[in-house]
């Protein structure tokens, strides 16, 4: 129940961040905008239909499609962002309070590339979609096994191609830059709390720096069988995952037991298994 109830906050924070950011810093700034969003621009500009209606229009058709096709389980993923969405970006968009205070487009489409991104990190975190553009990528993908990013990418280039008909090539730029943010704080967002380090070393002291590692580091090792390969001689290769903070004190002391220990430190997005997503027993 609370692990539920935590998912439903991080898809109604979520959705605020995007509404938020769509209509306060995108829309604001005439940056040109990607997915659903996008699409609402063009046929606001065109045929002078609301923004919010186009995206809640739109959402609601794909989200029907969602649920005939790919089944019940995923629509409901979708539900609460698919009316909640359209329903933010009309308040945002209706109250002048959260207009008009950033009229730098170079640090709106930044601020809107960052916050976009760590809202539809929340969401997607929340084992959620945000509907729209998701639901037909992935509809595809099932039908002709293309992959679901690669799809992303060209619905998102085919809506800035349309756009490019009434906005100037700054605009697009801007745009282009708010998409890559997105993309890395959307990244960022879902390494958050599980991004670790892989510590690999070798040395002829391995006993002595498992002993370390397990005692003083506080860390689970794994020894793994090794030869060398220009002696032929056996060895153990020491395998450690640790967080961040424990790295300049356990690199520290293996160079106390062995100045000549070579020592890989490979960063890691995400682990899981026992010690780590599973419970210790």
């Amino acid at each position: 129940m609370k692990e539920k109830l935590i998912h439903f906050i991080y898809i109604v924070l979520g959705n605020v961040f995007i509404a938020f950011a769509l209509s306060t810093l995108v829309l604001e700034n005439h940056i040109i905008a990607g997915g659903v969003s996008g699409i609402g621009v063009v046929l606001n500009h065109y045929f002078g239909i609301s923004i919010s209606m186009c995206v809640g229009m739109i959402n609601i058709v794909l989200f029907v499609l969602g649920l005939l096709l790919i089944g019940k389980e995923f629509a409901m993923t979708t539900l609460v962002s698919t009316f909640l969405f359209p329903l933010l970006l009309e308040f945002f968009e209706g109250h002048s309070e959260f207009h008009g205070y950033l009229a730098d487009p170079l640090l709106a489409c930044v601020l809107a590339g960052c916050i976009m991104g760590i809202g539809i990190g929340l969401i997607l975190k929340a084992n959620a979609s945000t509907g729209g553009v998701d639901v037909l990528a992935i509809l595809i993908n099932k039908k002709f096994g293309l992959p679901v990013h690669i799809i992303l990418n060209v619905i998102d280039l085919t809506v800035l191609i349309f756009q490019f008909s009434f906005n100037n090539t700054t605009q697009v730029i801007y745009g282009v830059v708010t998409v890559v943010l997105t993309s890395v704080l959307l990244n960022k967002t879902l390494t958050t709390g599980t991004s670790l380090i892989q510590l690999t070393v070798m040395s002829d002291f391995y006993e002595d720096i498992k002993r370390m590692i397990l005692h003083e580091g506080d860390a689970g090792v794994t020894l793994l069988a090794s030869e060398k390969g220009y002696t032929k001689e056996k060895s153990q290769l020491i395998l450690s995952v640790i967080p961040y903070r424990k790295l300049p004190s356990i690199k520290e002391k293996i160079h106390q037991i062995d100045p000549l220990a070579f020592i890989i430190v490979s960063h890691i997005d995400e682990v899981g298994g026992k010690g780590f997503t599973l419970e210790i027993r």
